[in-house]
């Protein structure tokens, strides 16, 4: 009877249904669950339901549609479950190809984004901002002016904005490699100009306070900051240029204690650091940053020779029109500056970080 009877009634429903508006479809299947057989409203939600909602998102298009398209289909996600999965890709395609053209200064990305970052699985979300987001964050922050007068901080807090969605070890990598190269010799070359030791420790604070707090202890930013930090040391110590100014010597050395004693900082000024940190002379420190690495293959090559991990092409090996590389014992190949690397013998691709990649060969 509930099939004869009811079924064509909520399908000529679902065919007249207004897909941006889903509560009232929503509350009457919710009402009507515990009075149908399952079997028979599965087959509303699968056939019927989600029927309607696949179609619906190919003709979507997150460039002309008004309404938010997490709007009309999160209220789905209780009913349907992972059976919603499917329309996935389609819409993380359509929003790769809108974001084309995207500049980090555009905050409507973001606010598209968030929704979903509790929705799509961890290892779809990273990927997506990997290879969508990342590289134009990364290009931003290679070109951000950094000067120590009258700084411009208006890309700089476009790109911290996706500190909530990016995982902290790729916001580090990311500094790591687009932004600390530079503001280092930035600061090698205001030191050797001598200017006044109070300015360089307030620039130097302004620029940490602006970093994300779950990045500061991570290698790729403690690191720098302790650089930093020994850069300016050797710049108020012995024949330093700032080493005549009254007062140097002790404000920077106790701003350095604190720092050190605070955490999220590397090894402190005085103590070994290894191969890494270790400046004569601002000189040196202005030379050593020019010769940091920009290309991301060469940076997995030094990084990989540090640790003593083999990290080599293999001859007439590809992916996906990229080289294979053997990296320790596991092949990996980049993709712009993404590492992906194979999952044991799964046959399955997945980003990562550099750090992870090193430590699991380590």
């Amino acid at each position: 009877l509930v099939w004869e009877s009811w079924v064509p009634l909520v399908r000529l429903a679902v065919q007249r249904w207004h897909s941006r508006d889903p509560q009232p479809l929503v509350a009457f299947l919710e009402l009507w669950r515990p009075l149908v057989p399952p079997w028979i409203m599965q087959h509303v939600l699968e056939q019927l339901v989600l029927a309607r909602l696949q179609a619906e998102v190919e003709v979507w298009d997150p460039l002309t549609d008004t309404t938010p398209i997490h709007t009309w289909l999160h209220p789905w996600l209780p009913p349907l479950g992972d059976r919603l999965d499917c329309v996935f890709p389609t819409i993380r395609n359509k929003l790769s190809s809108a974001l084309s053209s995207w500049h980090p200064t555009d905050r409507s990305a973001k606010l598209i984004l968030l929704p979903w970052q509790e929705v799509f699985s961890r290892g779809s979300m990273c990927a997506f901002l990997t290879k969508n987001i990342v590289p134009k964050l990364e290009q931003a922050l290679a070109t951000l002016p950094i000067t120590p007068h009258n700084q411009d901080l208006t890309l700089w807090r476009a790109v911290m904005d996706w500190s909530d969605l990016l995982p902290p070890p790729q916001l580090a990598q990311m500094l790591s490699q687009s932004f600390f190269p530079r503001w280092l010799q930035v600061l090698a070359g205001w030191l050797n100009s001598t200017p006044n030791y109070e300015e360089v420790v307030g620039w130097y604070s302004g620029w940490k306070s602006s970093l994300p707090a779950s990045a500061l202890p991570l290698p790729g930013v403690a690191d720098q900051l302790s650089q930093a930090l020994h850069m300016m040391n050797r710049s108020v110590s012995g024949g330093g240029p700032l080493a005549g100014q009254p007062g140097a010597l002790e404000n920077v050395r106790y701003m350095t204690s604190r720092e050190f004693q605070a955490g999220g900082v590397g090894a402190q000024a005085g103590q070994d650091t290894g191969n890494k940190n270790k400046f004569a002379t601002v000189s040196e420190a202005v030379k050593t940053a020019a010769q940091i690495p920009q290309g991301f293959k060469d940076l997995i090559g030094r990084r990989c020779e540090e640790r003593g991990i083999v990290f080599r092409p293999l001859p007439g090996r590809w992916r996906e029109g990229k080289q294979l590389y053997l990296c320790g014992s596991r092949q990996v190949y980049l993709d712009r500056n993404v590492i992906f690397v194979m999952e044991g013998g799964s046959g399955v691709w997945v980003p990562t970080s550099l750090n992870s990649l090193l430590d699991r060969d380590a």
